[in-house]
């Protein structure tokens, strides 16, 4: 695991600037705005929230499979990995996020399945709404438990490293 860590470091961060511009665009989306959008501008929206969840499970993704060695499998694997995420697992890893954080990121995971499966004139603003609201807050928790997450793989690497000797 040793050399794995700073490539794993590497892609959190990757990513985490990556839903930092989807973030932006989003802001920058919305002001744009006077009033309620248009069918075009939904879709934009519901693009930008699609792709939010998809940078946080690769995230995930490489959390699973560099420090468990797999991913969940079968139908609900997208909801198993985001449950997983919550969970501390003795000797690999602590918790990557809180269970109020994987509650709120259900909703975005949810969102997403809907947006895959479904006809983009069927969006509707009411229901993305409270989504869009909340894209802001949610990532900045998102940031700030991978921070902690982050120190931990950080110190893993030290301690890696310094046993080396």
């Amino acid at each position: 695991m040793n050399s794995q860590i700073p490539g794993l470091i590497a892609d959190i961060r990757r990513e985490q600037q990556q839903t930092q511009k989807l973030v932006q665009e989003l802001e920058e989306l919305l002001s744009d705005l006077s009033g309620d959008p248009d069918s075009v501008d939904l879709r934009a929206i519901a693009s930008i929230l699609h792709d939010f969840y998809t940078g946080i499970e690769k995230i995930f993704s490489r959390i699973a499979l560099e420090m468990e060695g797999n991913l969940p499998e079968g139908e609900n694997w997208h909801r198993q990995l985001l449950e997983r995420m919550a969970v501390d697992i003795k000797k690999v890893r602590p918790a990557v996020i809180s269970e109020e954080l994987e509650v709120k990121l259900d909703e975005y995971l949810r969102f997403r399945h809907l947006f895959r499966h479904s006809y983009g004139f069927l969006l509707q603003w009411e229901k993305c709404k409270g989504l869009t609201n909340n894209l802001t807050p949610c990532h900045k928790q998102v940031q700030k438990e991978l921070k902690v997450f982050l120190t931990f793989l950080t110190k893993l690497q030290e301690e890696i490293s310094n046993s080396d000797f």
